[in-house]
């Protein structure tokens, strides 16, 4: 399970110690909310918390792939948007579960055309996947007119869906598909040979290639990967709200970012794990929902998560450079050492 490299595994496990302490930290979070709202852990409200996170949560399995490979994809929102709004135009004119299948090759469609742009062509992540949020942004209106598309028919079960619990709770369809999807999430990244693919790539991508691993493939696979899990959740979106437009998800691609940065995934690529990201949209939703819960303002929770990117971030830089500094003292003790034995062998 561990990954052999030469971060000794650090990406690869389903739990380590960065996950651990994301993970107390969101439990000590959850208590202190607790004891200032009684309402918080009511299973309904939990359930809300999860279904409130269920998009964000579902994207950010890909571009926290994407963000592993040392790339950024910032046109997840887009994609979302263009990806509902194909859905519910075509369903008005052709089998609603082939529009489905439609949408769903847009985002792939998008992936792709964002790892070829990235990879193959050389153009910045970031500016590449800036290009193409514009332009799938831009076709969204085309498609709509700028108007709301309503998409009520057989296949929005898959975002309007409820499954019957006890004690009358219903759990929302995308929170299913959401943990299906971090499951598949920790399967690949952590038991297949494209998982350990992507830890190398990241970690340093020309012994990646020394290692026989076609890089470009691996990163064209992650945006593409990521390009299809926001047509998912587009695709769900719209389904829980019966309607599709253009506007949907803006912004949403700095939640997205904010979850996988939070959850302990690396900016400068190899380290992460879908565990970890899972906690980190946790923390943003429990967030979220406490400030509806206390009635604080909606610029807090701008304020306040923002705060939270720059210090995860900021987090990440210092540990970087202490590993860094570490290993140039590991490697002035060793040409000592070995400067040493060459004096005694005199």
């Amino acid at each position: 399970m561990e990954k052999k490299s030469t971060k000794g595994g650090r990406g690869i496990s389903i739990f380590k110690v960065q996950e651990l302490g994301i993970l107390m930290i969101f439990l000590i979070l959850c208590l202190g909310i607790q004891l200032l709202t009684p309402k918080f852990l009511k299973p309904a409200n939990l359930i809300n918390i999860m279904r409130q996170i269920s998009n964000v949560g579902i994207m950010a399995v890909g571009e926290a792939m994407v963000i592993i490979i040392a790339g950024i994809d910032l046109s997840v929102g887009a994609t979302l948007s263009l990806s509902a709004c194909v859905a519910a135009y075509l369903a008005q004119v052709i089998n609603p579960w082939l529009a489905v299948l439609v949408a769903l090759l847009t985002g792939l469609s998008i992936g792709m055309i964002n790892g070829f742009l990235s990879v193959k062509i050389g153009i910045a992540p970031f500016i590449a996947t800036l290009g193409t949020q514009m332009m799938a942004r831009g076709l969204a209106f085309m498609v709509t007119a700028g108007i709301p598309i309503k998409f009520s028919n057989a296949a929005s079960v898959l975002g309007g869906g409820r499954i019957a619990l006890p004690w009358k709770l219903q759990l929302p369809v995308p929170i299913l598909f959401m943990l299906a999807i971090y499951v598949i999430g920790i399967v690949v990244m952590t038991q297949t040979v494209f998982g350990r693919n992507i830890y190398a790539v990241g970690d340093n991508e020309k012994s990646a290639k020394l290692s026989g691993i076609n890089s470009d493939r691996i990163k064209i696979t992650a945006y593409v990967v990521s390009g299809f899990l926001a047509a998912v959740a587009g695709i769900l979106y719209a389904g829980n709200l019966t309607t599709a437009e253009a506007s949907a998800g803006d912004g949403i691609e700095t939640n997205v970012i904010a979850a996988v940065v939070i959850g302990g995934v690396s900016m400068a690529g190899g380290e992460g794990s879908v565990v970890g990201i899972l906690i980190g949209a946790a923390i943003m939703g429990v967030i979220k929902n406490a400030f509806i819960l206390l009635n604080f303002p909606a610029t807090m929770q701008t304020f306040t998560i923002g705060l939270m990117i720059v210090l995860a971030v900021g987090l990440d830089c210092v540990n970087k450079k202490r590993r860094e500094k570490k290993i140039v003292l590991n490697k002035a003790q060793i040409k000592d050492q070995k400067n040493e034995q060459a004096k005694d062998g005199k």
